[in-house]
């Protein structure tokens, strides 16, 4: 191999290799990546425990002095995203001592959380009676609407020819 194919060559396998790594939105330092919200409803030894969660945003509701998110709740890719293609588990709330943007935090968004257990409150699903666990969330971010499993690979390919994409 000459020097003049080698150069593009490897910036190429190294932009190849980039590609895959993705960094969680958050710090995750201290946080419990196993409890999911479901397992905290009754597991009181949870409580106050950092965790990460995420999902689909259902329903958001703004208080006076603090937002709450219902949001189904879906499994979490090494990166914090919500895995769409994955089965839900459960709805769960985030609570927030602040005005959340309604337009921004619409029903159909993806979003995951950073922040404490809060313990558990009641509800209702529809007609349902349904039990709610709570997270008091530090920090919150919205996923673009496409998900990262969805999102064209680079391809790559040596000779002559013509491709059509769609």
């Amino acid at each position: 191999m000459t020097l003049k194919f080698a150069y593009p060559l490897s910036f190429a396998l190294i932009s190849l290799s980039l590609t895959g790594c993705a960094t969680p939105p958050f710090n995750l330092e201290g946080a419990d990546l196993k409890i999911v919200p479901q397992q905290t409803l009754n597991d009181s030894s949870s409580q106050n425990k950092r965790v990460v969660w995420g999902g689909l945003i259902v329903d958001i509701r703004n208080d006076k002095n603090s937002s709450t998110i219902e949001v189904l709740s879906y499994p979490l890719s090494s990166s914090s995203e919500p895995q769409r293609s994955a089965k839900a588990q459960g709805r769960f709330l985030i609570k927030q001592d602040a005005y959340i943007e309604p337009a921004s935090y619409a029903a159909g968004r993806w979003i995951s959380a950073i922040g404490t257990v809060a313990g558990n409150i009641s509800g209702k699903v529809g007609d349902a009676d349904y039990t709610y666990p709570v997270m008091k969330a530090e920090k919150t971010y919205l996923w673009s609407e496409t998900s990262s499993d969805s999102r064209v690979r680079p391809r790559f390919s040596i000779g002559i020819g013509v491709g059509i994409h769609r």
